[in-house]
């Protein structure tokens, strides 16, 4: 985290855009907290940050539109990800866009997993560069919002954006097991 607050403070927005791109929630609290003690400027880190986390969300998008890696098909494969499946989950995403769209980029840890899966539900880009914008500015609002007012802190915020990523992670992984687990039990 120090060496992250060093690279801030020294090429400030030239390096906040491609950090967002990356990892945005906790560069946005330390921005904001940056921002409190006059390092930068929140009227155009706000921008920078939104744009980095659209482009990253458009790179996750276009994985899943245009490029399933053939480790990621296999693995689908065997924890029952079939083309029916994903069919049925297009058609959640097609009925519900701004829901899922939104859920996956306020979700830490796996909203990744549900950006690829817009893509590959081919959503198409226009609305979900639109959902995408709307649930980004709003996020980055607060947690700009929070870097300002507890910015401080932003080690013991990090500490807990890891926790409830990792609560996430884990009940994902409870869940595909149990899925998986379920369709072994049906082939004996």
């Amino acid at each position: 985290m120090e060496h992250i607050i060093t690279l801030l403070t020294h090429y400030k927005y030239l390096i906040l855009f491609p950090l967002a791109i990356v990892e945005g929630p906790i560069i946005a609290i330390i921005a904001g907290f940056l921002c409190t003690n006059g390092f930068m400027n929140p009227l155009l880190v706000f921008p920078i940050i939104v744009l980095g986390d659209m482009i990253g969300d458009s790179l996750l998008y276009s994985l899943g539109r245009w490029g399933m890696p053939t480790f990621f098909r296999k693995i689908g494969h065997r924890l029952g990800l079939t083309p029916e499946r994903v069919d049925r989950a297009r058609v959640y995403f097609d009925a519900n866009p701004e829901k899922t769209i939104s859920l996956s980029k306020i979700t830490l840890g796996i909203g990744v997993a549900g950006i690829y899966i817009a893509g590959n539900a081919k959503i198409p880009y226009p609305k979900f560069i639109r959902i995408c914008g709307v649930t980004s500015m709003i996020q980055y609002f607060v947690y700009l919002g929070i870097g300002l007012t507890f910015g401080h802190a932003y080690l013991l915020i990090n500490h807990y954006l890891n926790y409830i990523a990792s609560f996430f992670i884990v009940t994902a992984l409870v869940i595909l097991l149990f899925f998986y687990l379920k369709s072994m039990l049906k082939k004996l």
